[in-house]
């Protein structure tokens, strides 16, 4: 594998945080200090939040906590399907025409709720973009990320999240609250550095059902993550899709 840090459109790692609501599945992934946290949010909106906000926004304090850096920067906000349970209570509030509806969880219902709030806690005037691209969620926000930071020099944090889909719109996907946060900026020797995601020929060999990462899209972000909780120099190649269309990164710890 050629040096990672030296690749086109080369990622450095500046910090990462992580948030697993549920204390069992963080044990479970051996993961530590991932518990919600959304004080940075006035105490007003936090009760108006859903639950994806909050571990989208506690993914990210804590990341721009790990690197000291500024919270003023451009932001990528990913998830699978965006806010599937708020709109799925509106939905059912429909078919059961009971009006008026909430214009707080319409407004919580659009893919960029997290990055608004978001802009709004941290009062960021720089660019944020929120997408929806299902199983690889991960690969697309470092795509996403790589490009913007060929034309700037400011780092850009990448949010990458889920919650729980509502059974009765996939019945048997035992989705799981998770979120992570990155913040990438330009390669360097003394950093985690990842490339962008590239297609591996033959897709991703997994293995099976069980497997963890493929219980939520945003789980895909496992690999790196423990690789970074648990670095041992070297290079390595790894998944960043639940998908089997092969996405994968090089990712160089020193």
């Amino acid at each position: 594998m050629p040096d990672v840090a030296s690749t086109n459109m080369a990622m450095g790692i500046l910090g990462a945080g992580v948030c697993i609501p549920d204390a069992g599945l963080a044990s479970e992934l051996q993961l530590d200090d991932c518990a919600l946290d959304i004080a940075i949010l006035p105490p007003m909106v936090r009760r108006r939040t859903s639950l994806a906000t909050r571990i989208a926004v506690s993914a990210a304090s804590r990341a721009c906590a790990v690197a000291g850096g500024d919270l003023q920067i451009p932001a990528i906000f990913v998830s699978a399907a965006g806010e599937m349970q708020v709109t799925d209570r509106l939905c059912r509030a429909i078919a059961g025409e009971a009006y008026p509806l909430s214009p707080t969880q319409f407004h919580n219902s659009v893919h960029n709720s997290a990055s608004a709030y978001w802009s709004m806690a941290t009062g960021s005037m720089a660019p944020m973009q929120a997408m929806s691209t299902l199983q690889d969620c991960f690969a697309m926000g470092l795509l996403e990320a790589a490009c913007q930071l060929q034309w700037q020099t400011e780092p850009v944090l990448l949010v990458v999240y889920d919650e729980p889909m509502p059974g009765d719109l996939l019945p048997g996907f035992d989705w799981q609250a998770f979120g992570f946060a990155l913040l990438l900026g330009a390669p360097a020797r003394d950093l985690p550095c990842v490339s962008r995601p590239y297609v591996q020929n033959g897709g991703v060999t997994r293995d099976g059902p069980t497997d963890l990462s493929a219980r939520t899209p945003a789980m895909a972000g496992l690999p790196l993550l423990q690789a970074l909780h648990n670095p041992a120099s070297g290079s390595y190649r790894l998944p960043v899709t639940t998908g089997d269309d092969g996405w994968m990164i090089g990712l160089e710890l020193p």
